[in-house]
């Protein structure tokens, strides 16, 4: 690996690393700022903690890495991970059924499109892990095979 190569794979490291920091920071002030939230439904009622709130926060800094990477280098496999993910979604939603988000005393009904939503984003965010974990090893051996 030259020290390029090296470079680059650190900067892509930290820069994955600062948008999932990041998300998990932004996850965590809408915790705290927002307060006691819950999800309701055909199945009842849970509460969402902070945890759970910081996680999402992490997942939409790992699908913004996805987004900057399929755009860097004009990938359209992120739209096929985009679209499984909403497709899981819908899914979700249609075995589900009819929920909604409590917060502060008030309900706000969440239909099949924000899920599906949801789900492009994890679908995204594990584009975004692929190409963190996986991208560089496929290119040494493509490069390798025709030197």
């Amino acid at each position: 690996m030259t020290q390029n190569n090296r470079e680059n794979a650190t900067n892509d490291k930290s820069q994955a690393a600062g948008l999932v920091a990041g998300g998990a920071a932004a996850g965590g002030g809408v915790a705290a700022g927002v307060g006691g939230m819950g999800l309701a439904g055909g199945f009842g009622g849970v509460a969402i903690g902070a945890a759970p709130v910081v996680a999402a926060g992490a997942v939409v800094g790992a699908a913004a890495y996805g987004a900057k990477k399929a755009i860097e280098e004009g990938d359209g496999n992120a739209l096929g991970a985009m679209a499984g993910g909403a497709a899981a979604g819908a899914g979700v939603a249609a075995a589900v059924g009819g929920m909604g988000l409590a917060v502060g005393g008030g309900a706000i009904a969440i239909g099949m499109a924000p899920i599906a939503a949801a789900g492009a984003v994890v679908g995204l965010a594990g584009y975004g892990l692929s190409k963190l974990f996986g991208s560089n090893s496929k290119r040494k051996s493509r490069n390798r095979r025709y030197r």
